[in-house]
C-alpha cells in the first residue's frame, strides 16, 4: 500500500498544487455565484448556449458508456464577472436534477448518483467547494451518437441566498474535432487522425494489459508538460493529459483493465453489400444521387459510387474546411459518409441521409463503419 500512498500524493498534487485554476482545465468549472452582494439568487457562471460537456468512451458486451469529469462545478476566490458576487463563507450549495434524458446520469457528487428528477446532493461548501461529478452518458451498442439534456437548479438552506435559475445543460458523445485532420486537395490521400475513442486501457503505455505506478507518474509528468508522450493516456487525441484521463487511468490501475471483448468471427462489410442494400434503392434515385441529378456532384449508381466516395472531398464547405473526405479509408469519424447517416449532422453540414425510406437503422449504419474502418474496399 506504500506506493498507493506515494501516489495519492503525486497525484492530490496534480489536481490541488496548482489551485483550483489548474484543476479545472479542459473545459474550465461551472462557477458558482451570488446574484447580489450578501444575498439574492444562487447564480452560475458558465455559457450554457454554447458550451457542452464532452464525453470520451468505449464499447463492451452490447453497451457503450460515455463519461468525462470535466466541467465541474466551484467557488472561486477569483474576482467575479460583472454582475456576480462571491458567496458568504459556509454556504452549503446543493444540485438538484430538474429534468434528465434515460440514458444521462451524473455519478459520484459526494458519493450520491443522480439519475432521475428530484434527486439531489450536496456539491459542497463556500468558500473551498470544488467538484467534479462524473457526467455520464449510457446507451445501447450501435446507438447514433448525438446530444443529452439534463436541467438542475442549485438550493441552499442559507437565509442568505434563494435557489437558482434552471439551467440546461447539453452532454455530447459526438467526437470532437482532431488536430492535424487530413486537408482535401484535388488527389487527396488517407491521412491518419488520432481517434477520439480511448484506448482499451487508459495508462497502459506498454501494452502489458496492467497499468502500473511507473505509467501513473508517467502521465502526470505528461500533465505537467514533461515526459515521453504516451497515447494512452491522451483519451481525446488533443495532444495532452486531462486531470480526467488521469483519473481514468488510476481507475484502471485499481480496478484493472476493462476486459476485452471476446474475438467474434465478423464477416468483412463490402461495398457490393452497401450498394444493393443503400445505395441503389435509397440514394441512387432520381432527384437524388443518380447519374442524372447527382446532387452535391454526388453519384451513387453501382459501377460510380466508388470512385464518388473514396478519398475525395466533399461539395459542402463546412465539412470540407473541417478536413473531412467522403469516405477516408480506415476511419470512420473523418468520413463525411458517416456523419450524414449516423444522425442529424452539425450546422452547416446538411440534413439526415437518406431522405428517401427515413433514416438508417443501427445496423446498416454499422455496415457503412465497418466497410470503412476495413479500409473501403472497392
Amino acid at each position: 500500500m506504500g506506493a498507493w500512498r506515494w501516489l495519492a500524493v503525486v497525484v492530490l498534487g496534480l489536481l490541488l498544487g496548482r489551485g483550483t485554476g489548474f484543476a479545472c482545465v479542459g473545459t474550465e468549472c461551472m462557477e458558482i455565484w451570488s446574484t447580489a452582494d450578501g444575498g439574492g439568487a444562487l447564480t452560475v457562471y458558465w455559457d450554457f448556449a454554447h458550451k457542452k460537456v464532452q464525453t470520451f468512451g468505449f464499447c463492451l458486451q452490447g453497451t457503450c458508456s460515455y463519461s468525462n469529469t470535466d466541467t465541474g462545478f466551484i467557488t472561486t476566490g477569483d474576482p467575479p464577472p460583472d454582475g456576480y458576487y462571491p458567496l458568504a463563507d459556509n454556504t452549503e450549495v446543493k444540485i438538484e436534477i430538474v429534468a434528465i434524458d434515460p440514458a444521462v446520469s451524473m455519478k459520484n457528487v459526494n458519493s450520491f448518483n443522480l439519475t432521475m428528477p428530484g434527486q439531489a446532493a450536496v456539491l459542497g461548501t463556500a468558500p473551498t467547494l470544488h467538484i467534479h461529478p462524473s457526467w455520464q452518458i449510457s446507451v445501447p451498442e450501435g446507438t447514433p451518437l448525438g446530444d443529452y439534456g439534463l436541467s438542475y437548479k442549485l438550493t441552499t438552506s442559507s437565509a442568505l441566498y434563494t435557489e437558482s435559475q434552471v439551467y440546461a445543460v447539453t452532454l455530447t458523445n459526438l467526437p470532437t474535432p482532431t488536430p492535424n485532420q487530413p486537408t482535401a486537395t484535388a488527389t487527396p490521400t488517407a491521412t491518419p487522425t488520432p481517434s477520439p475513442s480511448p484506448p482499451p486501457c487508459p495508462g497502459d503505455c506498454n501494452g502489458d494489459r496492467a497499468v502500473s505506478v511507473a505509467e501513473l507518474v508517467r502521465g502526470v509528468s505528461i500533465a505537467l508538460g514533461g515526459g515521453v508522450p504516451c497515447a494512452a493516456f491522451d483519451l481525446n487525441g488533443d495532444g495532452t493529459v486531462a486531470i480526467s484521463e488521469l483519473v481514468a487511468a488510476v481507475d484502471a490501475a485499481l480496478d484493472g483493465c476493462p476486459m476485452l471483448p471476446t474475438p467474434t468471427a465478423t464477416p468483412p462489410a463490402t461495398l457490393d453489400e452497401i450498394q444493393t442494400t443503400i445505395f441503389s434503392p435509397r440514394c441512387a434515385i432520381p432527384l437524388c444521387h443518380d447519374s442524372a441529378t447527382h446532387v452535391q456532384d454526388l453519384n451513387l449508381e453501382a459501377g460510380a459510387a466508388y470512385a464518388q466516395l473514396v478519398n475525395v472531398a466533399p461539395e459542402t464547405a463546412a465539412a470540407s474546411a473541417a478536413g473531412l473526405l467522403r469516405v477516408d479509408p480506415g476511419h470512420p469519424e473523418n468520413s463525411f459518409l458517416v456523419v450524414k447517416v449516423a444522425g442529424k449532422p452539425p450546422d452547416g453540414e446538411g440534413e439526415q441521409m437518406p431522405e428517401t425510406g427515413g433514416p438508417l437503422t443501427a445496423a446498416e449504419v454499422q455496415l457503412i463503419r465497418d466497410w470503412i474502418a476495413q479500409g473501403a474496399n472497392p
